[in-house]
């Protein structure tokens, strides 16, 4: 291989010719190829199925990590596992990679020419060492590629498709390779050694009698990977070297560490490279893993295992609340925060003090003009307009503090229970937008309050009738002063003016009177209609603002918080697949 790809990339390339592009490469991933075509354990979910869940788990804790939040190196961990998979599915699904891994001088690479029936890996004489990878490939028809994906040399490559016979037709599709050796000390070859055990189908520990218990091994590979054991096998070499009680005691004892170490499931066998004991019963364990062709799979499955066992304390219960409860919560103290109360008070007094100029009797305005006390109300109503239009502005009446504890109540209230960080991913998408709430809240209040100067169609027709009155009592004045003034001339001139004229002064009189009364009662009537309609108006904007501000409500703050919340029963129940509890 060349280069270094990360996982992420190397998972991209394993998408499928003409897959759509998607914002995670998760999703879209195919893990359901003739690989692992029902390759998932007995009884359990296909695994497949599984890595799909897996990599949506991945996906939804990708963006909750770092401080406070998901493991990255977790993450990453996923990540690669997904890669992995990913790129094996790519290669030839008619190969089993098997790896004899061991330390300096354990006979692993006598092993290995000894399975392959020629001296492919060469022996050390004076210092028994195994500097690169060598690979033997029974059928090599399609192993090309997983070979440069296992970065084997091609010089180090060998093949017995020509060679097979009838014995050796049921190895037909392994793929045996000879690693460095673990504790070498050329620059590189552990790292090689730790890429390849981790991209084996099966792994085969070579062990020198002398250093089984070796604890380089025990520690750094045999403990890590206790979750591996169905695909791990240990093979106690140079068994000429031994007498059978030897050979016995040091299997009974090595048999004892592994179950102390969690590997259960890992079968011990003795050789010899030399004599050839043992070699068939190695060739039945490589058998039986390519017929069952579910090797692979196996090992994907126990790191899968693994993985999702340390997803698991970010999992909990799942027993989420319902934030929907919470909501009239929320919407009255977001409400109280913005004055909706106080909005509707200063519109219901706007609207009255405006109503005086349409309805209210002429006779009275003329007297608040001469007594003063018209621009008094004038000011009064153009400062109520300027607090409605400030109330409705932001900040200046949705209060901030009082936003941030009504968000930070609605979040304590639905997040106990929920494991890390799911508590912090909750408040934090609770408080996503809360900078644009007061200005959302204001706009909520703007849109349900009337124009400034607009007035009711029937106050028009009120006027008109007022005018009419007005109009009326001053024509009836000035025939009152009219016949007043012409019996005073008469008067002046000894003349008596005609009955008729000195008679409708009273009428006049009284008919003036009766039509200052009707405006009176006219205006009254109707401000008692206008205070009235203004309490309506006023419930009325109420509800709208409400209303309104319930829309920002859910906007702004439930929908994050429910939308979080359904990601964490998400991740719950992905995680259950994985782990192959549902």
């Amino acid at each position: 291989m060349t280069g270094v790809e990360s996982p992420r990339a190397r998972l991209a390339a394993s998408l499928p010719d003409g897959a759509p592009p998607t914002t995670d490469v998760f999703v879209g991933l195919d893990f359901a190829g003739p690989g692992f075509a029902g390759g998932g354990l007995t009884g359990a979910p296909r695994l497949s199925g599984r890595l799909t869940a897996l990599g949506r788990v991945t996906q939804i804790a990708a963006t909750r990590s770092g401080h406070d939040g998901f493991d990255p190196g977790l993450l990453r961990e996923s990540e690669d596992l997904l890669a992995r998979a990913g790129e094996r599915l790519r290669m030839s699904a008619a190969h089993t990679v098997v790896v004899l891994a061991g330390g300096t001088g354990s006979g692993k690479s006598a092993l290995f020419n000894r399975l392959a029936g020629a001296d492919f890996s060469p022996v050390g004489v004076v210092r028994p060492t195994t500097r690169e990878a060598y690979a033997c490939a029974w059928g090599a028809d399609g192993a090309g590629p997983l070979l440069d994906w296992l970065d084997v040399a091609e010089r180090n490559r060998y093949a017995r498709s020509s060679a097979l016979d009838a014995g050796e037709s049921s190895l037909g599709g392994l793929l045996l390779i000879d690693l460095p050796d673990h504790d070498s000390v050329l620059a590189g070859a552990t790292g090689s050694v730790n890429r390849l055990i981790s991209l084996a189908d099966l792994m085969v520990w070579v062990l020198d009698p002398q250093k089984y218990a070796d604890a380089a091994v025990h520690s750094r590979y045999l403990v890590p990977m206790a979750g591996h054991s169905s695909v791990i096998s240990l093979v106690l070499n140079q068994a000429d070297l031994l007498t059978p009680e030897q050979a016995h005691d040091c299997v009974e004892d090595l048999q004892r560490l592994l179950e102390i170490e969690g590997l259960h499931d890992s079968r011990v066998l003795v050789t010899s490279a030399v004599t050839g004991a043992g070699i068939e019963e190695l060739r039945e364990v490589l058998i039986a893993t390519l017929s069952a062709r579910r090797a692979s799979a196996a090992r994907i499955a126990a790191d899968v295992d693994a993985l999702a066992a340390r997803f698991a304390p970010y999992a909990g219960t799942a027993e989420v609340e319902d934030p929907e409860r919470h909501e009239p919560e929320l919407v009255a103290a977001f409400s109280q925060a913005a004055g909706v109360a106080g909005v509707g008070r200063a519109l219901q007094s706007a609207r009255e003090l405006k109503a005086v100029d349409n309805v209210g009797w002429p006779v009275s305005w003329l007297a608040d003009r001469l007594l003063q006390r018209d621009p008094v109300r004038k000011a009064r109503l153009g400062t109520l307009w300027e607090e409605l239009r400030g109330l409705s502005a932001g900040p200046a009446g949705a209060h901030r503090a009082e936003i941030d504890n009504a968000i930070t109540a609605l979040a304590d209230e639905v997040v106990p229970g929920l494991p890390a960080p799911w508590p912090a991913a909750v408040r934090s998408a609770a408080r996503s937008q809360v900078d644009a709430i007061p200005y959302a809240l204001g706009s909520a209040i703007s849109d349900a309050l009337p124009e400034e100067n607009s007035v009711a169609q029937w106050w028009r027709l009120v006027t008109g009738w007022q005018v009419l009155l007005l109009g009326g009592a001053v024509a009836g004045l000035v025939w009152l002063v009219t016949l007043a003034v012409a019996g005073a001339v008469h008067a002046v001139e000894g003349t008596t003016a005609t009955s008729g004229d000195v008679g409708l002064l009273p009428w006049i009189a009284i008919m003036v009177a009766a039509v200052l009364l009707l405006g009176w009662l006219t205006a009254k009537g109707c401000m008692t209609l206008v205070v009235r309609n203004a309490d309506r108006e006023r419930e009325q904007a109420e509800r709208q603002m409400r209303a309104g501000i319930g829309q920002v409500a859910r906007q702004m703050v439930m929908v994050p918080v429910e939308r979080e919340l359904s990601a964490y029963t998400r991740f719950h129940d992905e995680l259950a697949v994985a782990a192959r509890h549902s």
